[in-house]
């Protein structure tokens, strides 16, 4: 028997209120909630009037109403009820009584706009709109329906019956179900015990899988008789459309516990049995699992045993339509149309079978979308928007198909049109497919306006889905402008840049390589080394962080370590990209090593190794090159011709070509060549074209080639700082030097010092610039050749000024060979053409000392005192002023001058020196007229104080030529000789003749840009024809031995910081000479007593000591000193000079290393 719930309350309210009860046969009804009870009278007889519309009983409503008009007569609610009720009864003139009064008493109450809409719905034009929007929601016109129903209530719904006919309608709008939902369940609290609308929520709840909830409430309508039969059935139907496991049997078990007599509890407990032997059957068994496959998402995978399934059972609609979503999902959606129709037509009656026609619906659509796809693919444009149309027509809600349209309006360019059809979609959908698309239109005008749209023209949730790409955005951006700071060499500006691209783009390894490479260029290595090394730890076996990591090694003079990278990888992970990396490196250290070898003269080896490499034009070019810079120009002629045989546009092969041309003398043919080059298809690269320059000036073009250099230098400056670009500048500043345009060659090798890396920005002033002409000892040889050119350009362009104070003492015989010299320098320099000319003047003040005398007369050897004794001319002294004039070049260098003025034996002076190289070995051809400036006799002259003629005699110079040889090539040995021949004459002294060959060897222990240490052997052979070392009149006191031999070791260091340089010095030597008699008088043999000296030998072991020192003030000023100290048997001279160097221009360069102390013009070679 069913339970009767007696609801107490209201039998008790109207007793209360002192109403006769309500009849007995209205006391079933729901429960009463929590918030019912307590209400007052009038709120219950209401709510009972609510309950009587929604259950149709008018008996109820119509009792509740007789005792609310005696309670409440003026309530606008009671006065709304009353005239429903009348409206009910047909009875409309009643109906507006109750209006009127709802106007008067309340006008804008919610019981007054509640009775305005009943009334206009019991108009003829008030149905009539009311069947018009039912009409359109019949249809399927749900949107402009529910626009219908709007405008006639405006939300105001004044039975359960219109409210819930609204919200039915709302929720079978897309995306309005939650809201309709909602107000459906306010709708059964204000109105209670409506079937109807207790049936839809089920419905809606178990449509939105809360299938606990919609079960509660249809518990709740089997309590009511109205209810009992629709909650049953719609029980039972969604148990029956669950896949029959134990979850649906344990369902089956709960409803059975619900519905326990009657109809519903036999079909009930059917369904059970049904279920319950399916389950102890294996082939359903088999089919349930391959259910619970299509479940749980998998496609492919569960197509064999659904088919399967199927031949045991061809119509089975759960089967058939598992089929269609696994066929759907493996993209295969024209067989899954097929199979859902098939279960559409054997499932019609079910409660799945709206499923199977949304998926039909949905397939279909899709299965337009992909065919328009594929037709977009293969640019049938007009299939493809055929497609798309379909499709919109099976879903006119769906996006993608309109976004299909505007790839096609793209595709057909026309932007405008598929910009319009993407933000259609975009308003249709929020998802990112139409927004990806209409960022990628607009980054085709610009990044910026792609990044504008993201950031302004999107709702924070797309914009949270489009964040990558707009971080993508935003990291371009950045990257782009760092890419042109770069390109102008503006590097510091640039890796601020390159650092916030890769704070939107951590993991981009190229931005990475970016920077460091930026960072390097900047002066920064070692915080480039820690970018890189931080980068190829986040994926330390990842193929592209091992390629940058590799590639940046290489390209910064480390291909050993990114070789030992690449090996560190096993072979059978090394994707291509790494291997073909390696094999390039390792051919690169070939050919390194290989050049090395050439470089030292080991050809053969050289060689050798070569052939380890393939045989490609490039070492066959090599091997060419090799063949030119030996002198064999047949050789590498053939070798250049098999490439340009195999390659006929060769660039490399082509120029040395033109190169051994050049060098057979065969210049029209080289010309040609070289004109052919510049027209052939591919544009020569910059070194290629760097090369032609050059080549082009060594033919006597140099018009073409500054042009070429101008094209070149265009073109360098609009890519990055490289090697190349550097090799350019220098060689177009140099080709500017040698054309006389020294100011346009500083610009170049400013470039030049930006592109080779030595500095990021070019230098702003001189000091800048003069500072980075330092050499390091990690530069490479590109860089330390800019910085060498550099600074002999800008050396050899400053306006110097010197002034120096010279000592020289030799102790010796007093009035004789005792020599002290005070020589005070003032020297001026300035360029001239492309060396430097100089102005020189010396004050030089010398003296021999005084003769010893006895009783006011002496008989020193010298003129004719020891004949003829002499009284006067005790001291013998003299001084004057020395002019001098010159220009030196790297390759040549002139002067003329004279001895000082003021001296009695005046001569012109001067020399003339030419260096070159023959092969290895640098030569230089001097011719040279120079003072002997040993004693003062030789030096100045002097006056005979003797008796006789009292003629001057002296001043002594070597007039001849000498050739000097060199060997060192930056290693550790080096070699030097001197082989020169000269005539000494004087001013009545006797002609001689001077023979001396000299030479040596060194080894540098010490060999550094800064530093420097050597140990040699030095060996001299000097001829004299005569002996005339002695002071008597006619001789030329000077050292003349006719045989002379000496053995030196002489060992040095040399040492610069930034403004000091150290240059110490020491010798030890061994020497033996011969001398032959030599008449006293030679040029004056009248004389009685003219008698020969005596011949003799002498050896003797000897040392000399020196040191100077350099200080820069400022970068204007230079002071310097030099000691030097020589003892052997008989000479010990010693010397020392203080200087102080003005530069005009300013140099804060590398100081000398050796020390260039100023030398008197008379000691000049």
């Amino acid at each position: 028997m069913r339970n009767i719930k007696i609801n107490w309350l209201r039998f008790m309210l109207p007793a209360l209120a002192g109403l006769p009860a309500a009849p007995a046969v209205y006391a079933v009804s729901a429960p009463v909630a929590d918030s019912q009870r307590g209400i007052s009278p009038v709120d219950w007889l209401l709510l009972q009037v609510r309950m009587g519309e929604t259950s149709h009983q008018l008996e109820l409503v119509k009792q509740s109403l007789y005792r609310l008009e005696n309670i409440a007569p003026d309530n606008p609610d009671v006065l709304a009820a009353l005239l429903r009720h009348a409206l009910m009864q047909s009875d409309r003139t009643k109906a507006q009584r109750y209006m009127d009064r709802l106007n008067a008493e309340a006008p804008n109450s919610p019981a007054a706009q509640e009775a305005t809409v009943s009334m206009m719905l019991s108009t003829a034009e008030g149905r009539q709109q009311w069947q018009e929007a039912r009409l359109l929601a019949a249809s399927g016109r749900l949107v402009e329906a529910r626009a219908a129903y709007d405008a006639l209530f405006h939300g105001v719904y004044p039975t359960v019956d219109i409210a819930y006919e609204y919200w039915r309608l709302a929720a079978r709008i897309p995306g309005q179900e939650p809201l309709a939902l909602k107000q459906l369940q306010a709708l059964d609290r204000q109105y209670p015990g409506s079937v109807s609308v207790r049936m839809q929520i089920a419905r809606m709840l178990f449509s939105q899988d809360d299938a606990r909830q919609a079960i509660t409430t249809l518990r709740a309508l089997a309590d009511n008789a109205r209810g009992r039969d629709d909650a049953a059935e719609l029980w039972l139907k969604y148990i029956k459309a669950q896949p029959i496991t134990g979850d649906s049997v344990a369902q089956l078990h709960e409803y059975l516990t619900t519905f326990t007599t009657g109809d519903e509890y036999q079909n009930g407990r059917q369904e059970l049995d049904r279920q319950q032997e399916l389950l102890a059957d294996p082939v359903f068994q088999q089919r349930a699992a391959s259910l619970a496959r299509v479940a749980r998402g998998e496609g492919a995978t569960a197509i064999p045993a659904l088919q399967k399934a199927l031949r045991a059972n061809p119509n089975d609609a759960d089967v058939l339509g598992a089929m269609g979503q696994a066929l759907a999902r493996s993209n295969q959606r024209a067989a899954a149309v097929h199979y859902f129709e098939q279960a559409i037509q054997v499932d019609e009656a079910s409660l799945k079978v709206a499923k199977w026609q949304s998926l039909l619906e949905s397939t279909r659509y899709w299965l337009a979308v992909d065919c328009g796809d594929s037709a977009l693919a293969a640019q049938d444009l007009d299939t493809a928007e055929r497609q798309y149309r379909q499709a919109r027509t099976l879903d006119n809600d769906g996006s993608d198909a309109v976004i299909g349209l505007g790839d096609v309006a793209l595709a057909r360019h026309h932007p405008l049109a598929a910009e319009q059809l993407y933000r259609q979609a975009l308003q249709m959908d929020s998802n990112a497919t139409a927004a990806r698309r209409l960022v990628t239109l607009y980054q085709q005008e610009s990044r910026q306006k792609a990044m504008a749209f993201i950031e302004n023209g999107l709702t924070p949730a797309q914009k949270r889905a489009l964040l990558a790409t707009l971080n993508a955005l935003r990291s371009d951006t950045l990257r782009a402008d760092a890419d042109r700071l770069a390109a102008q060499s503006r590097w510091t500006p640039a890796v601020e840049k390159y650092r916030e691209a890769i704070s939107f783009a951590p993991d981009d390894v190229w931005l990475h390589y970016r920077l460091a490479t930026a960072l390097r260029a900047a002066g920064q290595p070692e915080v480039a080394d820690r970018e890189m090394e931080a980068m190829s730890r986040q994926q330390p076996h990842d193929a592209t962080h091992l390629y940058a990591y590799s590639l940046y090694l290489s390209g910064s003079d480390r291909a050993h370590r990114a070789l030992a990278l690449l090996n560190s990888v096993p072979e059978a992970l090394r994707e291509q990209s790494l291997q073909d990396l390696m094999t390039r490196l390792q051919h690169e250290d070939v050919y390194t090593r290989a050049y090395a070898l050439h470089a030292a003269g080991r050809d053969a080896q050289a060689h050798a190794l070569l052939h380890m490499l393939p045989d490609t034009p490039r070492r066959r070019v090599v091997q060419a090159d090799w063949a030119l810079e030996q002198g064999n120009t047949d050789a590498a002629l053939t070798g250049y011709q098999q490439v340009l045989t195999r390659d006929p546009f060769n660039g490399d092969a082509r120029i040395g070509q033109a190169e051994a041309l050049t060098a057979q003398g065969r210049r029209q043919e080289a010309q040609t060549t070289l004109a052919a080059l510049s027209t052939g298809p591919v544009e020569p690269s910059l070194d290629q074209g760097r090369r032609t320059a050059n080549l082009w000036w060594r033919l006597g073009e140099p018009q073409r080639a500054n042009s070429l250099y101008t094209q070149l230098k265009r073109r360098a400056a609009q890519t990055p700082p490289s090697p190349e670009g550097a090799r350019i500048y220098r060689d177009a500043a140099s080709l500017a030097r040698q054309q006389g345009h020294p100011d346009e060659a500083r610009e170049d090798y400013r470039q030049a010092m930006v592109d080779s890396g030595i500095t990021p920005a070019p230098p702003s002033d001189n000091a800048a610039f003069t500072a980075l002409t330092r050499l390091r000892p990690e530069d490479s040889w590109l860089q330390r050749s800019i910085r060498a050119d550099a600074a002999s350009l800008y050396r050899q362009q400053d306006t110097t000024l010197s002034v120096a104070q010279d000592y020289s003492r030799n102790k010796g015989t007093g009035g004789q060979s005792d020599f002290t010299a005070h020589t005070t320098m003032l020297q001026g320099e300035t360029p001239i053409a492309d060396g430097r000319g100089f102005l020189r003047v010396d004050h030089v003040a010398v003296s021999a000392g005084q003769f010893s005398a006895a009783n006011g007369t002496h008989t020193s050897l010298f003129g004719t005192c020891a004949d003829s004794g002499c009284r006067r001319a005790r001291t013998q002294r003299a001084e004057g002023v020395a002019l001098g004039a010159g220009w030196r070049h790297q390759d040549w260098s002139v002067d003329m001058g004279t001895t000082p003025i003021g001296f009695r034996v005046l001569n012109w002076v001067g020399g003339i020196s030419r260096k070159t190289d023959i092969h290895d070995v640098g030569v230089t051809f001097t011719a040279s007229r120079r003072p002997i400036s040993s004693s003062l006799l030789a030096f100045a002259g002097a006056q005979n104080p003797g008796g006789g003629n009292g003629n001057t005699w002296g001043g002594v110079v070597a007039t001849g030529g000498a050739i000097g040889l060199s060997y060192d090539h930056g290693g550790d040995h080096g070699l030097w000789g001197d082989i020169s021949a000269h005539r000494i004459n004087g001013k009545n002294v006797a002609g001689n003749q001077r023979r001396r060959l000299m030479g040596g060897y060194y080894y540098k222990l010490i060999n550094e840009d800064h530093r420097r240490a050597t140990l040699g052997f030095n060996s001299m052979v000097w001829r004299y024809q005569k002996d005339l070392s002695g002071y008597t009149y006619g001789q030329g006191g000077y050292y003349s031995p006719q045989r002379y031999l000496s053995l030196a070791v002489p060992v040095t260091y040399r040492q610069r910081m930034d403004n000091w340089s150290l240059d110490l010095g020491g010798s030890v030597s061994w020497s033996r000479s011969k001398t032959a008699g030599q008449r006293r008088y030679p040029v004056y043999p009248g004389f009685d007593s003219d008698r020969a000296s005596a011949s003799g030998s002498s050896q003797g072991i000897g040392y000399t000591l020196q040191a100077q020192v350099e200080r820069r003030l400022t970068e204007h000023w230079t002071l310097g000193l030099s000691v030097d100290i020589q003892k052997a048997k008989d000479y010990t001279p010693s010397h020392a000079v203080l200087y102080l160097r003005y530069s005009g221009a300013g140099w804060q360069g590398d100081m000398d290393m050796p020390i260039l102390p100023m030398t008197p013009y008379a000691d000049v070679k």
